[in-house]
């Protein structure tokens, strides 16, 4: 959906300690059940973590289905082939949600599982959100190693990944499946004000799928983002360690700033709204003190391929 109204530019108890060595060791069936990691605490990542950020791959039961002039399935395996191509493989692959089509079919996710599994057997650490298009049950059965045995937030699909240099929040913005509307809800957010006073000691990277909406829908319109965005909003600019938030949704590359607050729009795997606009993935390496971000886009003579954006805090 395109972005609407962006002008403002109890918890689980149990934590694993993993070399990245050990982490990379575990498939993803074996990393079932496990929604809080402590990931890139090894001597391999001593000066920074990376990241691999998908959003909106919107695989469709058949690989042959094209919407856009895309064929989204084709875009995927060009990701999956490149990440596995990287000197420095990514210590987890995210990707930020819409993973299906239109109605998280059960073969929706069975032809994104075969466009994964690359992944999986070269050991990449895999976490998904949930968007609009998405459906848990399906996508659990397809990759077992996705489904939670106790879930954080009741029925909502959240995970923590602690690094040495940030905390990142994987929340849930799914409201219902197919509905456009984004919401995060009352219980989500007491979780995330507990979850975040628990780890006010580092920077905090909260991801989710849907875009903010600062501004109500117009009389008769929906929301197109996050409902509930005055709320999430209030919660973030009270806690000083949130840096950024990362997003899809909209199939728009975008960075802008909010009160300190870096946003970052990932450009969506599949097809785009305007053809000037770039798909692709985005390599991300948490420091210190901040997030390097490159772009790489489907089309290797886009413009915007391989550019660097570095975010600072």
């Amino acid at each position: 959906m395109p972005l609407h109204s962006l002008s403002e530019s109890s918890f689980s108890d149990r934590s694993f300690s993993l070399s990245r060595r050990d982490f990379l060791a575990r498939s993803s069936a074996a990393l079932a059940g496990l929604m809080v990691l402590r990931v890139g605490h090894g001597a391999e990542s001593k000066n920074s973590i990376r990241f691999a950020l998908l959003s909106d791959t919107h695989i469709p039961s058949s690989p042959e289905v094209i919407a856009r002039d895309t064929n989204m399935t084709e875009n995927l395996k060009q990701v999956v082939g490149e990440l596995l191509r990287l000197d420095r493989k990514p210590q987890g692959v995210i990707i930020n949600g819409d993973c299906a089509y239109l109605k998280g079919l059960p073969a929706d996710y069975a032809n994104l599982a075969q466009c994964l599994q690359p992944i999986i057997d070269a050991q990449l650490p895999l976490h998904v959100t949930m968007g609009n298009h998405d459906d848990h049950e399906p996508l659990y059965n397809a990759l077992s190693g996705q489904r939670p045995k106790t879930p954080l937030v009741g029925s909502q699909h959240v995970t923590v990944l602690e690094t040495p240099f940030a905390n990142l929040f994987l929340l849930d913005t799914q409201k219902a499946v197919n509905v456009v509307t984004g919401e995060l809800g009352k219980e989500q957010l007491k979780w995330l004000g507990q979850a975040l006073d628990a780890r006010a000691d580092k920077p905090a990277i909260l991801i989710a799928h849907h875009t903010p909406q600062f501004t109500p829908p117009a009389e008769g319109k929906v929301w197109s983002g996050i409902a509930d965005t005055a709320e999430f909003f209030d919660l973030i600019d009270s806690k000083k360690q949130v840096k950024a938030f990362i997003f899809g949704h909209s199939h728009r590359w975008n960075i802008s700033e909010r009160n300190g607050v870096h946003l970052v729009n990932l450009p969506p795997v599949a097809y785009v709204f305007s053809k000037d606009i770039p798909n692709g993935w985005v390599d991300a390496e948490v420091r210190e003190n901040g997030i390097n971000l490159k772009l790489h886009t489907i089309d290797p003579a886009h413009p915007k391929n391989l550019e660097i954006v570095n975010l600072t805090w």
